[in-house]
């Protein structure tokens, strides 16, 4: 049967889309419905019509993405197809178009315009999904094969890629400088303190040079870094000082955290200067902490140490890559501390049982704490 119209030369029909919808048990199929007219709006009669369903990039000419040919049947001018049950719809198809058309050819004429697929069929292929902003620039982009996610800015570089397949450093890539306190909660973070002042060391127990205090928002380790010079004069025998980082006032050298700075012998009575460097990492909860650079001398008068120029810097980091070593004269509740045996006859602060420790003990401790907490909190939720 055929059928003449005025305005199209051999058979003419007009294409009314409905409705897109995902088609839920082919993940790579979309049902599309629609009607066919003639050129007054009256539907076509019942009958089984063939009809060629492509897509397109673009509203008007460019080359066929996809198409697949299909009989369908017509009631009232309804009929309904499922695009991709012939010819399988590619994934990249939707990953890699921010806009798609759709053209029909019905009896081998060419329905126009093209109609333009909804966000729909997009959300359908949520494994490669891509996201515009309002100037249809790409915002948000998934990579299903290699489960990346990358965010753009603004000029279309991508400010942020996530690797579900990649560990340690390629997982997460960031621009520079794009860490801050707005950003994240447990952000590393550092303090520092100076004193430039002269300050002579006594003989007995340890002496301030320079406290410091810092604040870290949740567990996680504290580093110190401590400098200073330790000025030595008034004798030509033996004279040294011992400088290092503590936490408590006072007390004695703690080994191996301490750095002694001097010589057995000098050629005159003047004064030395000795550069001096020492460090130690803590591990601890959240809270404030003082820590202090502090120094000894070694030898009475009229052998002299002083220390000037102090700076104590403290770096906090909310964990930790790989061993984070400590080694202790008290084991505390560590499990897997290893005990050191010291015999050094010539250095008293060198002899005894010392342990050693990794501080990673306690981080793996603090996240099971956290997460223990975090489950009872959902379960008292949920009875709730």
């Amino acid at each position: 049967m055929s059928i003449r119209w005025v305005a199209v030369p051999v058979i003419a029909f007009i294409f009314t889309a409905l409705c897109v919808t995902p088609v839920q048990a082919a993940p790579n199929v979309i049902s599309y419905q629609g009607r066919l007219t003639d050129s007054s709006g009256v539907a076509v009669p019942d009958s089984s019509y063939s009809v060629i369903f492509a897509i397109y990039a673009d509203s008007t000419g460019g080359p066929v993405l996809w198409e697949e040919g299909s009989s369908i049947e017509t009631h009232n001018g309804m009929f309904s197809h499922q695009l991709g049950s012939l010819v399988p719809l590619p994934r990249w198809l939707f990953q890699d178009n921010d806009r798609l058309y759709l053209q029909l050819i019905v009896v081998g004429e060419t329905v126009i315009p093209r109609t333009r697929l909804s966000g729909v069929p997009y959300a359908k292929t949520a494994a490669g999904l891509r996201v515009t902003d309002a100037n249809d620039s790409l915002a948000i982009r998934t990579f299903a094969d290699s489960h990346q996610v990358s965010i753009f800015d603004h000029e279309g570089k991508a400010a942020l890629i996530l690797r579900g397949e990649a560990v340690g450093n390629k997982a997460v890539v960031l621009p520079d400088s794009s860490i801050n306190a707005e950003e994240m909660l447990d952000e590393p973070g550092i303090a520092v303190e100076a004193n430039a002042s002269l300050i002579p060391l006594p003989t007995g127990s340890m002496a301030d040079l320079v406290t410091i205090k810092i604040t870290i928002p949740t567990d996680g380790y504290i580093v110190l870094h401590g400098k200073c010079y330790v000025l030595l004069s008034g004798t030509t025998g033996a004279n040294t000082a011992l400088v290092q980082v503590d936490e408590h006032e006072g007390g004695g050298s703690n080994y191996p955290y301490y750095t002694v700075a001097g010589l057995g012998g000098y050629v005159n009575t003047s004064t030395n200067y000795f550069p001096v460097y020492v460090t130690r990492t803590y591990y601890k909860t959240a809270g404030t902490y003082t820590f202090r650079m502090e120094g000894r001398a070694s030898y009475p008068i009229p052998a002299e140490a002083k220390t000037w120029d102090h700076i104590l810097t403290a770096v906090f980091y909310p964990t930790s890559y790989e061993a984070v070593k400590q080694i202790s004269s008290e084991p505390g509740d560590h499990p897997e501390a290893i005990p050191i045996i010291l015999d050094n006859s010539a250095d008293p602060q060198r002899r005894g049982t010392y342990y050693e420790m990794d501080l990673r003990y306690y981080e793996r401790q603090a996240k099971a704490a956290r997460k223990a907490q975090k489950t009872e909190h959902s379960q008292n939720g949920d009875q709730q």
